[in-house]
């Protein structure tokens, strides 16, 4: 059969055009990529040896038998390399290698190499064992290359099957961690290598393979590597998570290195001013400087205002110059259609792995630098990031976002003392919360974050339904509950609508109002008077009793007494515990109490802890007495059993 070189040449202009637009689009230098653009170099090779040795078979008198033994061995192990790279390149495509523990790792080393050793010692032995034992293929001096059709020929074959199946049973393990439609184009890339090979060992002359892998290349180019994936549309740099994959890649391979942070935090003002396009223009030419300073390779955008270099092997010097040549050219006005505008920088330095040890401490790192107003400075060190804290507050955010929904939040009782009644009377309700392991989180660390994030809107009506379900299902004249108390945070108090919907859930249960106080911290008395008041006005209409929680504690103001319709004021805790070992403190708690008394208000002190200390609280004059004494804050059923037997109750003061 005469054979046609037309698939090879049209396979090497194919193959021409993958390595121009992969250097052209400047692919981020990732494992994947490193190895898709050494299956393409495979390929030419294979493909030009293809070529030659079919030149070579032509003309077998002219040419030397040592050289053609040297191209045919060259040919048959580029052609065997594309088994180990393609199965390497899946491993790649579902980040396997990281995944995996050392000795797991030493195994598939092992699984991927020894195939692929014993292939090479099979084609590179041929020549030398000939004379005594045909491998194979053989050369003969006046026919030329022989195929041998024996055991070690098609055990060739074999080895670029099992790669196959190898390869096929990493994507089926992990195909939920790729889309659908990159494994449906694996699955096509073989069928057509498959076929390819079948066509090229049954019919010699037809070099089809080199030319199906071509064509299967460019669609993995164009639909898997995807350069505009890793690249920033504006700016023409690599983008965010080109800079996390690379970033992973080297912590994964232990390397040293240093990430620079450039932020700007004026482009969002500037975008309102200037307009979009001319701030694009503007981010288009800080990005034309990184480049022109750093390696394209190590810089890229991460968003609208911030930057990342990677230094590679890094020292204090290295970055110091990074920093200060940053910062030299910052110093200067940027220019868009000859407009002179002035940009302001911060810069974080972030020291890898001293500062952060995997991608999402660098990710943290980068949150807190550019939101923390503690850490909004000119040039910021990593080290000097309080990054437990930024941990902590993650994890209290994602057990607050699932608090509710996993069940995890409780309403706690913390019984009250009725001094006029010598007995408990009611509690004050108080949200408990547990993570994942069931571990509770203090209400101190998560409440400041649930109002931040205005989580504290579903919590607080969690816990007033709460009370009003507890309320609605038991006696409560058998257990004396008289009073419950539950908090209003400031995020509620700001709720125009706040007294309709505490009245609505109130009407579905169907409570005496009366039972309910609604406690008020100072800081909401501060934040929202007016909207405060209105609201205070409806609820105490209605028949709540309203009091002012945590006096003392912050924004104490005679207005917020005089000027709202409070019937109690419940004194903070660190207040009575000054007053119980400070003289002058006393005095003053004494006066605060006699004041709010005259004014025709209760009093609550928080912080019980002793007899002495209530006995003392009570000389003072005190209404009511809440604290660990009587009982620490417990679960619904043990705050009525408490209740229950509140007549044997030991507290009698």
């Amino acid at each position: 059969m005469a054979i046609n070189f037309d698939f090879d040449i049209a396979a090497l202009f194919i193959e021409s055009l993958l390595v121009f637009f992969y250097f052209y689009k400047r692919t981020v230098p990732s494992m994947q990529s490193n190895l898709f653009i050494l299956i393409v170099f495979d390929l030419i090779i294979c493909t030009l040896m293809e070529l030659v040795t079919a030149i070579v078979r032509i003309n077998t008198i002219s040419v030397p038998l040592f050289l053609r033994w040297i191209f045919e061995c060259f040919y048959y192990s580029a052609a065997n390399s594309f088994g180990i790279l393609y199965a390497m390149y899946c491993l790649s495509m579902v980040d396997f290698l990281n995944r995996l523990s050392k000795k797991h790792l030493k195994l598939l080393r092992a699984a991927i190499v020894i195939p692929y050793a014993l292939s090479l010692i099979i084609i590179w032995a041929s020549p030398i064992v000939d004379r005594f034992y045909p491998l194979a293929f053989s050369m003969c001096a006046d026919c030329g290359y022989i195929r041998n059709h024996n055991f070690w020929f098609y055990l060739l074959y074999g080895i670029s099957g099992y790669y196959i199946v190898f390869s096929i049973l990493v994507l089926l393990l992990n195909r939920k961690v790729i889309p659908s439609k990159q494994i449906r184009l694996v699955f096509v890339y073989l069928i057509i290598i498959g076929i390819s090979v079948y066509i090229q060992y049954r019919f010699y002359g037809y070099f089809i393979q080199c030319f199906a892998v071509s064509i299967s290349l460019l669609m993995f180019f164009f639909y898997i590597q995807r350069p505009e994936k890793v690249m920033d549309s504006t700016t023409e740099v690599l983008n965010q998570l080109s800079f996390f994959r690379r970033t992973d890649q080297m912590f994964s391979h232990g390397n040293i290195f240093s990430c620079v942070i450039l932020m700007m935090d004026d482009t969002v003002f500037m975008g309102n001013t200037i307009g979009i396009n001319q701030l694009n223009m503007l981010l288009k030419e800080v990005a034309s400087f990184l480049k022109s300073e750093f390696s394209f390779s190590g810089v890229f955008c991460l968003n609208q205002e911030s930057f990342a270099i990677i230094i590679k092997n890094t020292n204090e010097e290295r970055v110091n110059s990074v920093v200060k040549t940053i910062q030299d050219r910052f110093t200067q006005s940027w220019f868009y259609d000859s407009v002179e505008v002035k940009l302001y920088s911060r810069i974080c330095v972030i020291n890898c792995p001293s500062d952060a040890g995997a991608s999402s401490d660098i990710m943290d790192i980068i949150s807190m630098f550019s939101s923390d107003e503690r850490y909004k400075k000119p040039v910021l060190y990593a080290a000097d990031i309080d990054l437990e804290d930024k941990r902590r507050t993650v994890y209290i955010e994602h057990a607050l976002r699932h608090g509710l929904s996993g069940n995890r939040f409780d309403v706690y009782y913390q019984p009250i003392y009725s001094v006029g009644e010598k007995e408990l009377i009611g509690a004050e309700a108080l949200i408990r919360l547990k993570d994942e392991d069931g571990r509770f989180i203090s209400p101190e660390d998560f409440i400041p974050i649930a109002e931040k994030t205005g989580t504290i809107l579903r919590i607080g009506e969690f816990v007033y339904e709460a009370v009003c379900r507890t309320i609605s299902t038991i006696n409560i004249e058998e257990y004396g509950i008289k009073k419950i108390d539950v908090n209003l945070s400031v995020a509620q108090c700001m709720q125009e609508i706040l007294a309709e919907q505490i009245l609505a859930i109130q009407s579905i249960y169907n409570i005496p109002t009366s039972i309910i106080n609604l406690e008020i911290t100072e800081t909401a008395a501060a934040h929202t008077p007016e909207i405060l008041l209105r609201n205070m006005q409806k609820l105490s209409d209605a028949g709540f009793e309203l009091s002012l929680d945590d006096y003392g504690s912050g924004y104490s103001n005679m207005n917020y007494m005089l000027n709202l319709p409070f019937k109690m004021i419940k004194i903070d805790k660190y207040i009575v515990w000054a007053a119980y070992s400070d003289e002058k403190a006393e005095k003053a708690l004494a006066a605060t109490i006699s004041m709010i008394k005259s004014m025709g208000m209760t009093v609550l002190a928080e912080g019980v802890e002793e007899k002495d200390q209530a006995q003392w609280l009570v000389k003072l004059g005190c209404d009511y007495l809440q604290g660990f004494y009587f009982s620490k804050p417990v679960p619904k059923n043990n705050y009525l059993e408490i209740m229950k037997n509140r007549h044997n109750s030991e507290f009698k003061l």
